[in-house]
């Protein structure tokens, strides 16, 4: 008998969500009492907290998201099969694989979990950067780091077609 295939989504999950969580308790100890937590386009802060202000926004952002991409990859493999929405979908009802496109869909909100705590990781660690700089300016990196982010999430996104393709047969 065949062994299960591993899904290597759910262990990233965890530890991109433990290192975003950790992200958020570093930066209480690093903050200073008035963080910048707003930035306009040229990287200026324009908007400040207190640091209780900002490190709760930052523990709800990351209990929030986890929340939600938690909560809909344990939905997935439960989901009616008149919520899912993709290419051919009759052609997998057909082949009797539902399954395997819930288990798909888990894996991408896994994925997509993910991309989202890193995404987190970032925002606190430049909110955190900017504070300790004495600029109160976002560091460079911020922007490279949210555009190689975008890049390799839209490219994810649109990979979705090939993703789907029901098997043949």
């Amino acid at each position: 008998m065949p062994r299960p295939r591993r899904n290597p989504a759910l262990p990233v999950f965890v530890g991109t969500t433990v290192l975003a969580f950790a992200a958020v308790v570093l930066a209480a100890f690093l903050l200073p009492d008035r963080v910048p937590t707003h930035f306009g386009g040229s990287g200026a802060a324009d908007d400040w907290s207190s640091r209780a202000g900002a490190l709760t926004f930052l523990s709800l952002l990351t209990a929030g998201m986890t929340a939600l991409f938690a909560g809909l990859a344990w939905w997935m493999p439960r989901v009616g099969w008149e919520w899912v929405n993709l290419p051919a979908k009759q052609r997998w009802a057909e082949l009797g694989l539902q399954d395997e496109v819930r288990r798909r869909l888990r894996t991408d909100v896994l994925w997509t979990g993910s991309a989202m705590s890193l995404f987190e990781i970032a925002v606190t660690s430049a909110v955190v950067d900017a504070a300790r700089s004495g600029t109160d300016r976002l560091p460079g990196w911020a922007l490279v780091a949210f555009v190689v982010w975008l890049v390799v999430f839209v490219g994810y996104a649109a990979s979705t077609p090939l993703r789907y393709r029901p098997p043949a047969g």
